[in-house]
């Protein structure tokens, strides 16, 4: 009767610990795409901003410059805490208010202006994904049935008789150690930008080197 209900309980616990590592996984990959996509459409605003006639030029670059140090050196911070920074939310909504003031006067002008509102649109949506990634994790119901499930298993292991005490203890050790470790891949990897396996800002330190590429290219500084 045991051998039965130890194989139940031990395929409904890694068909559990299987869908959870593929799910935070996929969770995973999904942020750090996303921060890339952020990035990158900041990158091109900044390139497009180049077009723009003085004073709106300097002034979005001037911000995004901004934008970018406030999202390394304040917000990335704060998110391996669970929280946010409130500057770079009001510098985000500061470069969407000056794209959205500027007013083309000629027809190029005016697909200069499209092109940068979809760029500001499009990051500030990618940065509330992001926003969103660092505040959604496993619900607790979960955790607490896939620890009661793997809980079971481990005492049902327990509890056949080997004739070694020692191979005994060995195999329901190791048993627990392999469900453990899982467990924290899981943990580790629920929260994208939390934990030593927390997602690094190298996409917008790379953004603020390229700005000042392009200032030092173009003679703005």
């Amino acid at each position: 009767m045991a051998g039965p209900i130890v194989g139940i309980a031990g395929t409904v616990l890694a068909v559990m610990l299987s869908f959870m590592v593929v799910a935070v996984w996929q969770e995973y990959d999904v942020a750090a795409n996303n921060v890339q996509i952020e990035a990158s459409a900041i990158t091109d605003l900044d390139h497009v901003a180049v077009a723009f006639p003085q004073p709106q030029r300097e002034k979005v670059r001037a911000l995004i410059r901004q934008y970018a140090d406030d999202v390394v050196r304040d917000e990335w911070p704060l998110m391996r805490v669970g929280k946010r920074s409130v500057n770079a939310h009001l510098l985000a909504q500061s470069i969407q208010q000056t794209i959205l003031a500027y007013t083309p006067k000629s027809v190029s002008q005016q697909q200069l202006e499209m092109q940068a509102s979809a760029l500001t649109q499009g990051f500030i949506d990618a940065r509330r994904q992001r926003l969103f990634s660092n505040d959604q994790g496993i619900p607790p119901i979960m955790w607490a049935c896939m620890l009661f499930v793997g809980a079971v298993t481990v005492g049902f292991i327990y509890l056949f008789r080997v004739e070694s005490f020692t191979v005994h203890t060995l195999m329901t050790v190791g048993t627990a150690a392999i469900i453990g470790a899982i467990f924290v891949l899981i943990a580790e990897m629920d929260y994208p930008f939390r934990g030593a396996s927390a997602l690094r800002p190298t996409a917008f330190l790379q953004v603020r080197a390229t700005i000042d590429d392009v200032n030092s290219t173009s003679g703005f500084y």
